[in-house]
């Protein structure tokens, strides 16, 4: 007899990516009948389905060969979006019919990034059987799946039960164990990747083998994916050597003026923004602004990132009139092309409200950080490293102001977050020790303050090292406390 909650958190999450996902690639696994059970469980306006399994859909943009055997092509997916580009999310049902050979495999694993430019949410109905072919045969696809969710197989009626059963305890790839599980499966990829790079006295040199131009930048993005995976774990050494690795190879074949040339100076200024080394940051950030303003234009969410980013160099380094200058400029390119609910407008929110809790002007600052958490709390939900953010640095507002109550109520919220998702090893969750020891220090309790000052210190000297701004930033605090 079937279980009727055997799904249930499948279910969960496939709500959560519908709810709250603004583009990416997720994947159901699932027969053919509950593909279509799930599928038509879902109504919603913003949802369309292409279902492989009905010929009469896109019939002409398809390819059948003699033997009435489907194969997969990009443009099917391509007319797809064209044709229903006022939604944002779109199922892709039966999946596993347009793969009967490997070189269909294969090509989709080469148009991954044509797929991803297209900015919608992908949700991938397939067998459990494609999904295994393409951890084989085309794991730069592969790799780019946010969440996989499988189904078991259950009757209609006991589908519609688990819907009116779901809850929001949602984990997502954020999650330090996802991360290092991703790692370890990828170590022979990245292993294997990496041989086409060799270091010579002159520096890093690429091998290109018996590789096409063509796969060689595939490549490079698979690696790129890796690199962030290290990014995010706060293994900056190994992020920024595979990113460099990357930059070297796009430039020889792609050449400066390319938006994934861009990409890669955008990551190696990411890391070492994260390792405190500004100056390197705003240079290469300021080499990803000077391509993407060249190729993308002015009014491009790509543009105001760069806008951003550089910002927030300046607002690290207290420059804070340059801070704001960017971060405006950012703000202003967001709401023409991304609309006022977007991630990203949280962002500029955030960081422009940070601005102005740094320079004093509190009742701004508060205005902005409470925009920007109110459409984290809706877009991103509460468990997400972002909304740990804004709980943060409305804290540090309100201890500023000297409400040290509300301060640590703000802060614990953030190192809740952040220990749940981030683990207790990561720079982020060290800063949440950090100021909560802080705001002891400035209540007077000295002895709560040392214990999370050194709570703080432990994480930064294993995660950043000693010689780290953040580092020598909580050793001062413990040399100052009480003075």
């Amino acid at each position: 007899m079937n279980n009727p909650d055997i799904n249930n958190e499948a279910f969960q999450s496939l709500n959560w990516i519908i709810e709250t996902a603004q583009r990416g690639f997720f994947f159901i696994l699932a027969s053919h009948k509950m593909q279509e059970r799930i599928a038509d469980a879902y109504n919603a306006e913003n949802i369309v389905k292409l279902n492989y399994s009905d010929r009469n859909q896109y019939n002409e943009w398809r390819v059948f060969d003699e033997e009435n055997t489907e194969h997969y092509k990009y443009r099917v997916i391509d007319k797809f979006v064209y044709d229903n580009s006022d939604k944002q999310i779109f199922f892709i049902l039966n999946f596993q019919i347009p793969f009967p050979a490997v070189n269909d495999i294969y090509n989709l694993n080469m148009s991954r990034d044509m797929i991803a430019d297209l900015n919608k949410v992908f949700i991938f109905f397939m067998t459990p059987e494609l999904e295994f072919r393409l951890y084989q045969s085309a794991p730069d696809f592969h790799d780019y799946c946010n969440l996989k969710i499988k189904f078991e197989d259950i009757g209609i009626e006991e589908t519609k039960q688990e819907l009116l059963k779901l809850d929001e305890n949602i984990q997502t790839i954020n999650q330090i164990h996802d991360i290092r599980e991703r790692l370890a499966r990828y170590k022979e990829m990245e292993t294997e990747y990496l041989s086409h790079f060799k270091e010579t006295t002159k520096g890093i040199v690429l091998v290109k083998k018996d590789l096409s131009d063509s796969q060689l930048v595939a490549i490079a993005g698979t690696l790129d994916n890796i690199a962030e995976l290290y990014h995010k774990i706060g293994d900056y050494q190994n992020a920024l050597s595979i990113y460099k690795k990357t930059l070297l190879l796009r430039e020889e074949i792609l050449g400066l003026e390319h938006r994934d040339t861009a990409k890669s100076f955008h990551n190696i200024g990411s890391v070492y923004y994260g390792m405190g080394d500004y100056n390197k940051a705003l240079e290469y950030f300021n080499k990803t602004l000077e391509i993407r303003e060249k190729v993308l234009g002015l009014e491009h969410s790509d543009t105001a990132h760069s806008y951003n980013e550089i910002g927030g160099v300046y607002y690290y380094t207290c420059d804070y009139n340059k801070a704001l200058e960017y971060f405006n400029k950012a703000l202003e390119i967001r709401k023409k092309v991304l609309g006022l609910e977007h991630p990203d407008m949280t962002e500029s929110y955030h960081n422009i409200g940070s601005v102005y809790g740094e320079t004093g002007d509190y009742n701004k600052a508060l205005e902005y950080l409470n925009k920007a958490l109110e459409i984290r709390k809706k877009v991103l939900g509460l468990e997400h490293p972002n909304t740990a953010t804004s709980y943060n640095n409305i804290g540090t507002v309100y201890n500023k102001t000297g409400d040290y109550n509300k301060a640590l109520e703000y802060y614990n919220k953030a190192l809740e977050i952040r220990k749940k998702v981030l683990g207790l090893e990561h720079s982020d969750t060290a800063q949440s020790y950090n100021n909560i020891g802080f705001a002891y220090d400035d209540m007077g309790d000295y002895n709560k303050a040392l214990e999370y000052y050194n709570k703080a210190l432990g994480i930064y000297e294993k995660v950043l090292g000693k010689d780290h701004p953040r580092t020598k930033n909580v050793l001062n605090n413990i040399a100052l406390i009480g003075l």
